[in-house]
């Protein structure tokens, strides 16, 4: 049996998503090179869930990290989230990248390239002979140039399929596509379908293969989310 040891994780220098680049060392938002003003609250706040994708944060957990030990007014949370979508410009009812989870908390949503998830393929979709990295984070399937997989069969759709990776196992949704999407014969829809081990996976009349690498990013994922939390701490007592 292959035993794959643990990767070293260093928390990530950088994330990249759509038009937007977010420096981790500076809090700096850029579109096209170009600087987004945000205000230090609303840097920690992307910052923690460009961390945390595609996990959704609690209310809970973001009061803590961004205000620990003090009191503040439940609206000043919304307040920077507003900040934080004004900046990317995000709507609230269709949202791109800040989704809400309605009574529990918010998710960054989209694909996001970091320079960590970038070293980090974690599964293979196999196709005749050809074989394409899937990472940790959403991986969208399609004829369009900006997924991640790009797969040019006629039965192919521009964006056919999302496959969202996580620890240990990953799903698949629809995105409504022309000639469907099917897991191990079974027809996929827009909810998620999850699955562990390997599986095959059709996109219309391409049948491919998803080999899943086993190998655990939870663990250095938390320790990032500590270590930001300890420097929000730091700088809040500053």
């Amino acid at each position: 049996m292959n035993a794959y040891p643990p990767p070293v994780v260093d928390p990530p220098s950088s994330f990249r998503f759509g038009d937007f680049t977010f420096h981790c060392e500076s809090h700096l938002l850029t579109r096209n090179g170009v600087q987004r003003h945000l205000t230090r609250k609303a840097q920690q706040l992307l910052k923690l869930l460009l961390l945390a994708q595609p996990r959704a944060l609690s209310r809970e957990e973001l009061y803590d990290a961004l205000w620990p030990s003090t009191f503040v007014c439940e609206t000043n949370l919304a307040s920077i989230i507003n900040e934080v979508r004004r900046a990317l410009g995000d709507d609230a009812r269709d949202s791109r990248y800040i989704r809400t989870v309605h009574g529990f908390g918010y998710a960054f949503s989209g694909e996001v390239v970091s320079d960590f998830a970038s070293s980090l393929v974690v599964a293979t979709l196999d196709y005749q002979g050809q074989s394409y990295p899937l990472y940790v984070g959403e991986n969208t399937v399609g004829r369009a140039r900006d997924c991640r997989v790009v797969m040019t069969a006629s039965t192919i759709s521009r964006r056919h399929a999302l496959i969202t990776v996580y620890d240990g196992a990953f799903s698949v949704i629809d995105l409504e596509s022309t000639n469907g999407t099917y897991c191990n014969g079974q027809i996929i829809g827009r909810a998620p379908v999850m699955v562990t081990g390997n599986a095959q996976i059709a996109f219309g009349t391409v049948v491919a293969s998803i080999s899943f690498r086993k190998i655990s990013t939870t663990t250095g994922l938390m320790l990032n989310m500590i270590e930001l939390k300890r420097q929000i701490a730091a700088s809040t007592a500053g």
